[in-house]
This record gives C-alpha cells, sequence and structure tokens, in this order.
C-alpha cells in the first residue's frame, strides 16, 4: 500500500513539473512574440512571485488530478472530471487574489498561460487514463503506465 502511495506522490509531481515547465517555456514565447509584434522590448526574465505561484500551483492541480483520478474509486468518470476541474477553477480564482501576484507586471499573461496549459495536460493524462480503464479495466494515475496506451488501438 505505501509503494502505491509513493507511485502516485511521483506520478503527481511529474505532472506538476510538466505543467511548470510548459508554463515557463510559454511564457518566454509569447513575451517574445509579443514585444517583437508590438516593436517594444522584452526583458527574459519571469519575477520569482510568478515562479512560486507557477509551482505552487503546478502541485497542486497535479495532486488534485491524482486525488480525483486515483483516490475516487467509487465515482463516475464524469464526476471526477467534473471535480477535477472545479478544484481547479477554485485554485486559480484564489490565486488571483493574492496581492502579490497581482502586483507584478504580466501577470495576467502567466495566469492565462498557466490555466491554458493545466487544462491541457490535465485533459490529456485524464484521457489517457480513461482510455487505459476502458482497455483494461484497471484504474492508473501512474504516468509511466499511461504511456502504454496506444491510441490507436481503441475503437
Amino acid at each position: 500500500m505505501k509503494k502505491i502511495y509513493k507511485d502516485m506522490e511521483l506520478s503527481g509531481k511529474a505532472l506538476g513539473a510538466a505543467i511548470f515547465m510548459a508554463t515557463v517555456c510559454f511564457y518566454m514565447i509569447i513575451g517574445a512574440i509579443t514585444a517583437r509584434i508590438s516593436g517594444g522590448d522584452f526583458n527574459y526574465y519571469i519575477p520569482f512571485a510568478l515562479l512560486i505561484h507557477g509551482v505552487i500551483i503546478s502541485l497542486c492541480t497535479s495532486g488534485t488530478w491524482v486525488v480525483c483520478f486515483g483516490l475516487i474509486k467509487n465515482k463516475g468518470n464524469l464526476f471526477r472530471v467534473l471535480s477535477t476541474l472545479i478544484i481547479i477553477f477554485f485554485l486559480y480564482g484564489i490565486s488571483l487574489l493574492i496581492p502579490v501576484i497581482n502586483t507584478v507586471d504580466g501577470f495576467p499573461l502567466w495566469i492565462i498561460i498557466n490555466f491554458v496549459f493545466t487544462f491541457v495536460l490535465i485533459s490529456g493524462v485524464s484521457a489517457l487514463s480513461l482510455i487505459l480503464e476502458s482497455k483494461t479495466g484497471t484504474r492508473s494515475v501512474l504516468i509511466w503506465e499511461l504511456k502504454r496506451v496506444n491510441i490507436s488501438t481503441i475503437t
């Protein structure tokens, strides 16, 4: 039992790292493109408050996904997906109220990019988890098990 929870923790951390990494990379890319189009300068730095926000929100989001898809066993798929999305919306709502985040330049772009990549990655791993469940009959939130799912074999 202890190994299962350790694997779930590692899977959650891997998903959180992927969300954070995608957010940072695309924040820089979109900031540079926006500066190029507007003719302004873009300073290639991310304020520390945004980095801390990104780490916390990414880990909370991945933890929510692991709890909703790994520990809730007796509810249907729609309930698990909707509860995950509602908790994620709630987390982002709280993060918009934090004064440190609201005073940093570029925070709207950061929040939008973070939300988009959170939604994309959580939707992707949720779909893979549901495909794995329909294919094998077992539920899993382990990232290394989800990558074995071959979508083309599902009819």
